[in-house]
């Protein structure tokens, strides 16, 4: 059965969503026409709620625009307007295997919060913070709380604390999400077995904070510009166990990668570059570093009070390498001494004289102690991610050509028909 709910300028509660939400049955769909609505309401049943672009709710109260308190649940296609200066959420859900779909969040304070949520799904949803407001006052746009087997994805997140910030959670997947202009754009805390895939994160303080997790996995994600201020990051690990990072583009940041107190992670094929520093460990140890690409970092890498980390067959872009065996692999190790980084940290002066013939000097003259060095005994002699750049040179080359022929093209066809 349909219900069809008609917003009333003057307000009449028989026409409110709530009174449509009470009468309808579990498993019915309520339409919502378009135009602005001033209510909150409360799901407390399996209901399909479905608007379309013109619908517009809006809030000025504390409490939240919508509070789903059911299962099976489903909202699509609607606009939430949450102006307060509250913490709730526009959207609050504190039940399971609901949907979430096709929503635009304008808000001042948190866009969705999940409390003791399972198996939800979020998709397809725009989340705009206040631009206006300081990043240390803004809230979360999607906030996962004791939530675990949730599908977040194809969202849109700007001008928010964390994009998407998960606490004692578990086994959530998110992927194919963006978020830009925020202070992390995906902040993992206490979680096992979370998967981060095919995200973005571009101009945010940080692009991924992974902090006190197992299992985690980050794959085919791309960190960049992520470099608003000093303690600006691609990727941290801090206290990870068992995680698995591959094939990440991470370029653009302070530190790309950034290993502090991790233990038994894998770091393989992810592209670093245009870093400051490429890699960081801090108190890290048996970590496999593995075809990684390192080109273009101001300081390739850095090792602090670490050991027994595994630094074999990466790329790096400065290395002048010796294959007499003829597999691809140096026969000369590659060692990075972070000698201009300690100097710069305690005299910043000192990085207007980077590559100068002094500092080149200095570097050879005063080393690092050897358990602060990052050494890769069998360096990659090519660039493992060079065929790919080449490939997409070359079709932007086809791109160009064509697109300028197809111009030719039509400009003799139209000087032929002015001639006639």
């Amino acid at each position: 059965m349909l219900f069809f709910v008609f917003p009333l300028h003057g307000a009449a509660q028989s026409n409110s969503i709530q009174q449509l939400i009470d009468k309808a049955e579990p498993g019915e769909t309520i339409v919502v026409k378009e135009g602005i609505y001033e209510e909150n309401f409360v799901i407390d049943k399996s209901v399909h709620l479905i608007g379309n672009d013109e619908v517009i709710i809006r809030n000025k109260t504390d409490q939240p625009i919508i509070t789903i308190q059911t299962n099976n649940a489903k909202i699509e296609h609607m606009t939430l307007e949450h102006d307060t200066s509250e913490l709730s959420p526009a959207i609050f859900v504190q039940g399971n295997e609901n949907i979430l779909t096709n929503l635009n969040i304008d808000t001042n304070s948190l866009g969705i919060k999940l409390d003791g949520a399972e198996a939800n799904e979020l998709y397809e949803i725009t989340i705009e913070g206040k631009e206006t407001t300081p990043i240390n006052q803004r809230q979360h746009g999607i906030d996962l709380w004791r939530s675990s087997n949730n599908l977040i994805y194809h969202n849109t997140i700007t001008h928010v604390q964390d994009g998407v910030y998960v606490e004692s959670s578990d086994q959530n997947k998110i992927f194919e999400n963006y978020v830009a202009n925020s202070r992390y754009g995906y902040h993992l805390m206490f979680t096992e077995k979370t998967t981060l895939e095919r995200n973005e994160s571009y101009e945010n303080i940080s692009g991924m904070m992974v902090m006190g997790t197992k299992g985690t996995q980050v794959k085919d994600n791309i960190l960049k510009y992520n470099q608003r201020n000093v303690q600006s990051l691609g990727l941290l690990l801090f206290d990870v166990r068992d995680a698995t990072i591959t094939d990440n583009e991470i370029a653009h940041n302070r530190i790309g990668i950034l290993i502090e107190d991790a233990y038994d992670n894998e770091i393989t094929k992810n592209m670093i570059r245009n870093n400051y520093i490429g890699v960081q460990f801090k108190r890290a140890e048996n970590n496999t570093i593995t075809k990684n690409s390192f080109v273009a970092n101001v300081v390739q890498g850095q090792a602090e009070a670490s050991s027994e980390n595994s630094t074999n067959e990466n790329y790096w872009g400065d290395h002048f390498g010796l294959d007499i065996t003829g597999n691809n692999t140096s026969d000369l190790s590659y060692e990075i001494d972070p000698f201009y980084l300690h100097l710069t940290d305690e005299y910043p002066p000192y990085r207007l004289l980077f590559d100068s013939p002094g500092m080149i000097f200095l570097e050879n003259l005063l080393h690092t102690p050897a358990e602060e060095r990052l050494i890769d005994l069998s360096p990659l002699m090519e660039d493992p991610f060079a065929q790919i750049e080449e490939a997409a040179d070359e079709e932007m080359e086809v791109l160009i050509y064509s697109s300028l022929f197809f111009a030719i093209s039509l400009t003799m066809i139209y000087m032929g028909v002015r001639k006639r």
